[in-house]
C-alpha cells in the first residue's frame, strides 16, 4: 500500500504533531505493505527518519524568513505547500491512501485519513490565539466531511469529537503514542555532561516540559512551586523547557521574582536530542495542564523513570492512571503539597517513578503504527467496495 504522508510539522522547532509525523512513520517504516512517501514541503522521501536532520536547514531557514518577511506567512506557507504537496501526489502510484497527521489535509483527490489530536480550539477557545480559532473554525468541519476516516490519540479526544460534530462513531478510531525508545532512566555518569551543558546537574531541579501558553497553566505550578519551603527551592529549582507560544505577559510577571532569585529557569526550545537527558535528569516532573489530547511529555518523563505530577482532566488519567500524581491542575495548595512530598520523600518518589516506568511500557509506537495500518486498510477496502 502507498501512503502519502504531509510531514511539513518537521520544517518547524519539532512540538507534539512533530513527534507523533515521526515515531509513527518511522515505526510503519518496519511494516512489510506500508510504502511510505514522506513529503516535506519541497522534498519526498521514502522512510521517516528520526535524525533531527529529518528536514535540511536550508528548508528551515527559508521557511523562517518567509514568516518574517511576508504579510501573510501563514497563508503563503499554506499555499506552497500545497503546490509542493500536489507535485508530490502526481509523482507516486494511483491508488494511493493520504493521512494527514495535522488535522486540516491538503488538496488530494483519492482516499484521505486525517488525525485529530484535541478539540481545545472548540472546548477553550479563550487559550487560543484569535487567527487559530478562526482557521479551525472554518477548516476543520470541511476536514472532517472531506476525511474517510479519523484517527484520534485519546478516548478523550473521541468524545469531544462526537460533542461538536456529527461524526459517525464507525470513522473514528482511537490511537495511544507512546514515548520514544531514547526516553528511559540513566545514570549520573551518563547525565552529567549533557545536562553541564544547559547548567543543571543530575537530580537537582523540577522539570515542566511544554510551549509557554495559556493552556499549559504555567502560572498556576509557578505559584505552587513559589509556596514550597526555601531550602526546597534552593535545592530543586524549577526548569522549563519549551518555546514561547502566546500571550505569556501575565505568565512572565508571575515568573519575575523567581528567575530574579535563580529559583526559575526558562530554557526555551531545547534541541532534541537533550531532551531524554534533561528528562531523566529531574528529580520529579510537574504537568499541571488543563487540557491535553494525549500528554505525551508525561508519558516520555514517566518512560524516564521520573515521578510525575499532573492535571487530572481530558486524556491525562487514561495516560498516567494511577502512576503518577493527579490533582485539580488549579488546586495550587494541592500542587504545592505533591510537589513537597516528591522532593522530600525520597523513597515514595523512587517507588512512584517505578510504577511510571512499568505504566510507561505498555504504550508501543509499534501498535500504534499496526493499528494506524488498519485504518487505511479497512478505507482501501471500503473504497473498494463502493467501486
Amino acid at each position: 500500500m502507498n501512503i502519502l504522508v504531509n510531514a511539513t510539522p518537521l520544517l518547524a522547532p519539532v512540538t507534539g504533531i512533530g513527534q507523533y509525523i515521526r515515531q509513527l512513520f518511522f515505526a510503519m517504516n518496519e511494516l512489510p505493505d506500508a510504502q511510505l512517501h514522506i513529503c516535506y514541503g519541497l522534498r519526498c522521501e521514502k522512510e521517516m527518519h528520526t535524525s533531527s536532520q529529518d528536514a535540511t536547514r536550508s528548508i528551515q531557514k527559508a521557511y523562517g524568513l518567509a514568516r518574517r518577511l511576508l504579510p501573510n506567512p501563514r497563508a503563503t506557507k499554506r499555499l506552497v505547500e500545497a503546490m509542493a504537496f500536489r507535485y508530490h501526489a502526481r509523482s507516486i502510484p494511483s491508488g494511493s491512501i493520504y493521512h494527514e497527521p495535522n488535522f486540516l489535509p491538503l488538496p488530494f483527490n483519492g482516499p484521505t485519513v486525517i488525525t485529530v489530536f484535541d478539540l481545545s480550539c472548540f472546548d477553550h477557545p479563550e487559550a487560543h490565539p484569535a487567527e487559530r480559532v478562526r482557521i479551525m473554525e472554518r477548516g476543520l468541519p470541511k476536514a472532517l466531511q472531506r476525511a474517510d476516516h479519523v484517527i484520534v490519540i485519546s478516548e478523550s479526544s473521541a468524545q469531544a469529537l462526537r460533542h461538536w460534530f456529527d461524526v459517525d462513531p464507525a470513522r473514528i478510531t482511537k490511537t495511544y503514542l507512546a514515548a520514544d525508545h531514547r526516553f528511559q532512566p540513566h545514570g549520573s555518569e551518563l547525565l552529567s555532561p549533557a545536562l553541564k551543558k544547559l547548567g543543571l546537574t543530575p537530580g537537582s531541579y523540577v522539570l515542566s516540559v511544554g510551549t509557554l501558553e495559556p493552556r499549559k497553566n504555567l502560572n498556576t505550578l509557578f505559584a505552587a512551586y513559589a509556596g514550597l519551603p526555601d531550602a526546597l527551592r534552593q535545592r530543586y529549582p524549577l526548569v522549563v523547557a519549551g518555546m514561547n507560544g502566546w500571550n505569556t505577559e501575565g505568565l512572565m510577571k508571575s515568573a519575575k521574582e523567581l528567575i530574579r532569585r535563580g529559583e526559575l529557569r526558562l530554557l526555551g526550545y531545547v534541541a532534541d536530542e537533550l531532551m531524554p537527558k534533561l528528562y531523566a535528569g529531574a528529580a520529579a516532573f510537574a504537568y499541571p495542564s488543563r487540557y491535553e489530547g494525549f500528554g505525551l511529555p508525561a508519558l516520555e518523563a514517566m518512560a524516564s523513570g521520573i515521578p510525575v505530577i499532573t492535571g487530572n482532566l481530558t486524556s491525562l488519567p487514561e495516560v498516567v492512571g494511577d502512576a503518577g500524581i493527579m490533582t485539580d491542575p488549579d488546586d495550587v495548595a494541592g500542587i504545592r503539597e505533591s510537589l513537597r512530598q516528591l522532593l522530600e520523600d525520597h523513597v515514595f518518589a523512587k517507588e512512584l517513578g517505578n510504577r511510571g516506568l512499568i505504566r510507561a511500557q505498555t504504550f508501543s509506537w509499534r501498535r500504534c503504527a499496526q493499528e494506524t495500518f488498519a485504518v487505511y486498510e479497512k478505507v482501501m477496502a471500503q473504497r473498494d467496495g463502493y467501486r
